[in-house]
């Protein structure tokens, strides 16, 4: 940690206590880490998958909806502050979908921060908490099964990118930046929670780095996922895996 706040490198989300993600303003505190307009792309995808993103740009254009049933059970994995859960959730709610969310979560801070952010969810939205790196099954039958979606923005950052990280990145937690050596160690759990939340043809989708992304939709094919696909951001970097789960 270098410094506290009035250090010109302290995040302007800390001192603000706010940042603004998709379409809502969400509360952000030290040990969450801060949302970032990249991880937006996430949120559209999963919309997408859902036939309820109205404008598909970039990549987000190719993906055919398949998940179009009225009731829908979703979950977000290593929430942080619940910005990806709660505004898939929400934009689900404003397209005429019965939603209910899950955001889960290890760190106490990043779970009282989405519990503070609840008061933004238009559906039926929950905190517990939970450890991906944990028992697969025990999670999995935390959250429940039969869930149309898992969405998910887990650490990704390898040990030696730990080292070479700015400044203003050095303020957020490590434990929702560091992926492990590879940083690769989270896909290969998710897949697993997902196989046995999932219902079938249900979807995982998740963030990467954006070097990740042939390992990544690799590990998604070991794991048994079809129609993989692979999304750019904007700003033409590799962000998105998405993979269908089939009994």
């Amino acid at each position: 940690m270098c410094g506290k706040d009035g250090h010109p490198d302290y995040p302007d989300a800390y001192r603000d206590g706010v940042q603004d993600f998709y379409y809502e303003t969400y509360k952000v505190a030290e040990g969450v880490l801060i949302p970032r307009p990249d991880t937006e792309l996430l949120v559209e995808a999963a919309l997408a998958v859902c036939g309820a993103l109205k404008t598909p740009m970039g990549d987000v254009a190719g993906i055919v909806p398949s998940v179009l049933t009225s009731k829908m059970m979703i979950a977000d994995l290593c929430t942080g502050t619940g910005c990806v859960g709660i505004s898939v959730s929400n934009a689900l709610v404003r397209a005429g979908r019965d939603v209910k969310c899950v955001l889960v979560d290890v760190s106490d801070e990043a779970l009282s921060c989405a519990a503070s952010n609840l008061e933004v969810a238009l559906g039926d939205v929950s905190v517990i908490k939970g450890d991906v790196l944990g028992d697969a099954d025990e999670l999995a039958g935390c959250i429940g099964s039969g869930l149309s979606l898992i969405t998910s923005n887990p650490p990704y950052i390898t040990d030696d990118e730990m080292e070479e990280l700015p400044l203003s990145v050095r303020y957020e937690p490590e434990l929702a930046l560091r992926g492990g050596e590879d940083g690769l160690v989270f896909y290969h759990r998710l897949c697993k929670i997902a196989q046995n939340a999932l219902e079938d043809s249900g979807w995982l989708l998740v963030e990467h780095g954006y070097l990740q992304q042939e390992a990544v939709m690799s590990i998604f094919r070991n794991n048994g996922f079809c129609n993989i696909m692979g999304l750019k951001d904007f700003g033409g970097n590799p962000r998105v895996v998405l993979g269908m789960w089939r009994n």
